[in-house]
């Protein structure tokens, strides 16, 4: 017995992106709230070259980094999503394609492909995004501080400049180590809905 009828299965989808742009907005709120509160304890707390300054600035960026992480990872929910609803449309999905979660641990391999522009982004435009561009404008802003006051790079005009190209790097950094770990629990399609009803005719 199929839990959804194959004629809701984009109904489904649709419900998942919608909870999936929800979970987005909420990280992000909180992701601007705690960097909020970090950016008035650092107003009140500073002092130059002090070691608050230090700890301060580093818990900016601890924070905003998982933000990324987790902030990323629903983008490729989002994008994984739309893909099945195409696939949905079309009839081409099958229940056991059907996800429970929005980023399930076993996916149709190449599933980016038609969807999105490469395996890592769907539109280049999409990382000026503020899910996105948010957590990194905080990494490179807390970065520069670092490096202005501990490592005595110039300027803080030249720490931000520096910031402004090591904290992009990192970023694609990990996405491209994210996106090829993730790569290996991707499968074959299973079988096709038409295919999946032929099975069960048979085995009734």
């Amino acid at each position: 017995m199929y839990d959804v009828p194959q004629a809701q299965y984009a109904t489904v989808i649709r419900d998942m992106i919608k909870h999936e742009n929800d979970v987005t907005n909420h990280r992000t709120m909180w992701l601007l709230i705690g960097q909020g509160f970090i950016a008035n304890a650092f107003v009140f707390a500073y002092k130059e070259e002090s070691i608050s300054n230090f700890a301060i600035s580093l818990l900016g960026i601890l924070v905003a980094c998982p933000a990324f992480v987790m902030l990323y990872q629903s983008y490729q929910a989002r994008g994984y999503l739309q893909f099945l609803g195409q696939e949905a449309k079309q009839g081409k999905l099958s229940e056991a394609d059907l996800p429970i979660a929005g980023w399930p641990q076993q996916r149709i391999k190449g599933w980016w492909k038609g969807v999105w522009a490469c395996r890592w982004f769907s539109n280049p435009g999409d990382v000026l995004e503020p899910w996105l561009f948010l957590p990194c404008l905080f990494m490179t802003m807390w970065l520069a501080i670092l490096l202005q006051q501990w490592l005595k790079w110039g300027s803080g005009a030249t720490a931000l400049v520096m910031a402004s190209i090591l904290v992009p790097v990192f970023v694609f950094a990990f996405c491209v180590v994210l996106v090829w770990s993730q790569a290996k629990d991707e499968v074959a399609r299973t079988t096709e809905p038409a295919q999946a009803s032929i099975k069960i005719q048979k085995e009734k």
